[in-house]
């Protein structure tokens, strides 16, 4: 039998920028087994597979890379509801047409609702979701020095503006680490004998996100860049899992006032493959907040594959 599918890049405007996601609109019929099959053959970090549901403007959504099956991310959702209102298996009868994705990752179901909003054209454009977090927040993390080190930096380069470093867990935890300069987060490279000798291993955080104030000349108010003992030092993956804990980290901060606030974050090198996210967050000073992650991405590719 033969399956559609379309590659979006996402988080971005510009072709050949962002991440590509492969998502297949109809995977009727497809077995787990096959779906992680199919993304292995793929070669994509990560594959969508949406099934239909009795409603029109609801699908179900699984992810796949080529080591099983994912839990739903912000890539996903956005590349999963720009395709397909963008090829029309949705249609756009609103400015803001709601498309809700029903995910059952762990045994648990959950349903992700987005907005795609409609441009001048008619045509799919910005896809915002939203999401309500509750963040458990430790304030105690490595020192500086100990930064420092496993990031292969000096500890001149660790803090700016008074935020400090926090473990930061909304589900999954990150240790988030404040970086002084864009040059400094691309210089990083990750240590991991200087990240076994420090306290970091016992917070259960295994992902180091850094970020910096965005000095360029671009849309973003930070740059932010993952790293950890499961990335590899030339890869810069996607930071969408993180955004919720980025969030809620600078919420903590001591200026940050209750009310709307709204931000941009740009992951990527300027010279290389970049993504836009453009959050806002509703504070309430406390462990609950509201955040909604909106996005572009542009269609780059339809194909077909075979499956018996």
């Amino acid at each position: 039998m033969n399956y559609n599918y379309y590659i979006a890049d996402v988080f971005t405007e510009q072709p050949f920028h962002g991440v590509p996601v492969p998502v297949f609109t109809d995977a009727s019929g497809l077995s787990a087994q096959q779906m992680q099959q199919i993304a292995s053959e793929l070669s994509a970090s990560s594959t969508v597979f949406l099934l239909p549901t009795d409603k029109d403007n609801t699908r179900t959504i699984r992810a796949f890379s080529k080591l099983g099956e994912m839990p739903t991310s912000t890539h996903f959702i956005l590349a999963a509801s720009f395709v397909l209102a963008k090829t029309e298996k949705v249609s756009l009868n609103e400015q803001h047409t709601l498309i809700s994705l029903i995910s059952t990752w762990d045994k648990k179901t959950t349903t992700i609702d987005t907005y795609v909003s409609k441009n001048t054209e008619g045509q799919a454009s910005l896809v915002q979701q939203t999401y309500d977090t509750h963040a458990a927040v430790d304030y105690y993390t490595p020192t500086k020095e100990e930064l420092a080190a496993m990031l292969s930096l000096t500890p001149a380069d660790i803090g700016f503006d008074n935020y400090r470093p926090l473990i930061v867990s909304c589900g999954v935890p990150y240790l988030i680490v404040p970086i002084m300069s864009y040059h400094a987060i691309r210089e990083a490279k990750f240590n991991e004998a200087a990240w076994s000798n420090s306290s970091a291993p016992s917070s259960l955080a295994q992902e180091i996100l850094l970020f910096a104030n965005n000095t360029d000349d671009n849309p973003a108010d930070f740059h932010a860049r993952l790293l950890g003992p499961a990335i590899a030092h030339h890869e810069d993956p996607p930071i969408g899992g993180a955004i919720a804990a980025f969030s809620n980290h600078i919420c903590d901060h001591s200026n940050i006032q209750a009310g709307t606030h709204v931000f941009a974050i740009q992951r990527g090198a300027n010279d290389a493959r970049k993504s836009i996210f453009y959050v806002e967050m509703d504070n309430k000073q406390s462990k609950d907040l509201t955040i909604r992650v909106g996005g572009y991405a542009v269609l780059m590719s339809e194909a077909t594959i075979s499956v018996d």
